[in-house]
């Protein structure tokens, strides 16, 4: 039980060691981060694409707002004295800048049915007659202050004037900065939410299996050099049907390819090694048939230095026991012609003593001593 224990604490510190390795490994990655940059930098592009309308929608918004207020004064102001004449009109409008609860209020102009400025107060608003009947309204950004010029219709009973308002707009630049901030942080911490998903989600789906194929490529590596066609690789277990899966099955794959070509180019070498090995022993053996040659022809031959050759079954074995034969019989028939030869020479000084015997004998001397003998006896002789 306690070595059951060990094993499995064992194994869960391991487990928790290589899962700390494998979060580590992935910050460590340059792929992850190479994507995660581009995907952080993506996001950060699109909402600065999607902010600048969004900011432009803030400060009309902004700017609205302004507008409302002084729209409500207007309106009172229009519904109270609806038979003022132009000047009584400027008077109550000119009362607006000094309301409290107007105080972005710095100036104003009516103009009249013609284009020309009947009256102004405070600032002067640069808002055009032409632009105030077309329904517009300017905004100054200035150094010393944002203006916003707005104009209302007004139908008086000499015809339509127009109501001019310039309203003091220096807080929408800081609103808006602060609208930008307020947006940016936002956007920040939601791509580097989603940085830390995709980190997440790359970490298991393709970083650890590209860091584990590349740990088995290098095991691959020093299998094949060292000769090991049976090694066990970490990618084995991968099952993907992906383009990943495909590139691991490939691996595996071309790995096999390579053991078998490596066991093959090793067979063919074992092959060529021991053809070598025949070819300069059938070489060597050619050699002694050769040197069996010179020796025949020096009278120095011996048949067994060709036995071993002999024993072949190839067409080299057939040559020497076809040599050895040969040479045999050459050498019994040297012996027989050496014996003819020297019973020819006995013969021919036999034949040649009996020659001279008879030349000899046939000479008129030898006649004429054969004769004396004849007639001599042989006590006379000896006498």
């Amino acid at each position: 039980m306690i070595s059951l224990s060990s094993r499995v604490k064992d194994s869960a510190q391991s487990s928790g060691r290589q899962t700390l390795n494998d979060v580590i490994g992935l910050f460590r990655s340059r792929l992850s981060l190479r994507i995660v940059f581009w995907i952080f930098l993506s996001i950060m592009v699109i909402e600065a694409v999607l902010l600048v309308p969004s900011v432009e929608r803030r400060r009309q918004e902004i700017l609205d707002q302004v507008e409302e207020v002084s729209t409500g004064k207007i309106n009172w102001i229009l519904m109270t004295y609806p038979d003022s004449t132009p000047q009584e009109l400027l008077t109550q409008v000119e009362q607006l800048q000094a309301d409290p609860m107007l105080e972005s209020i710095l100036g104003g102009a009516i103009y009249t049915p013609d284009g020309s400025v009947m009256g102004t107060f405070g600032e002067a608003p640069a808002l055009s007659f032409n632009a105030a009947v077309q329904g517009e309204a300017l905004y100054l950004p200035q150094a010393e202050g944002d203006r916003y010029d707005v104009a209302w219709p007004t139908l008086l009973p000499d015809g339509q004037h127009f109501i001019v308002i310039r309203h003091d707009a220096q807080g929408t630049r800081a609103a808006l900065f602060t609208y930008v901030l307020r947006v940016a942080g936002l956007v920040v911490i939601i791509s580097g939410f989603v940085t830390l998903v995709m980190m997440v989600v790359l970490g298991p789906n393709l970083i650890s299996p590209i860091l584990r194929l590349r740990r088995d490529l290098a095991k691959a590596g020093e299998a094949i050099a060292q000769d090991q066609p049976s090694t066990e690789f970490s990618s084995t277990h991968i099952r993907r049907k992906d383009e990943l899966g495909d590139v691991i099955h490939t691996f595996r794959q071309m790995f096999q390819d390579i053991s078998t070509a490596v066991a093959e180019r090793k067979r063919v070498e074992q092959e060529l090694r021991l053809n070598n090995q025949q070819m300069r022993q059938y070489l060597d053996q050619v050699d002694r048939v050769t040197a069996a040659a010179v020796d025949v022809e020096s009278d120095c031959f011996d048949p067994s230095c060709l036995s071993e050759v002999g024993q072949r079954s190839d067409e080299l074995g057939q040559l020497a026991r076809v040599f050895q034969h040969m040479a045999q019989e050459v050498k019994q028939r040297e012996a027989q012609l050496k014996q003819q030869v020297t019973e020819l020479r006995i013969e021919i000084d036999h034949a040649k003593r009996e020659r001279e015997v008879q030349q000899v004998t046939q000479s008129d001397y030898f006649q004429e001593l054969q004769a004396e003998l004849d007639h001599l006896k042989v006590d006379e002789f000896w006498a």
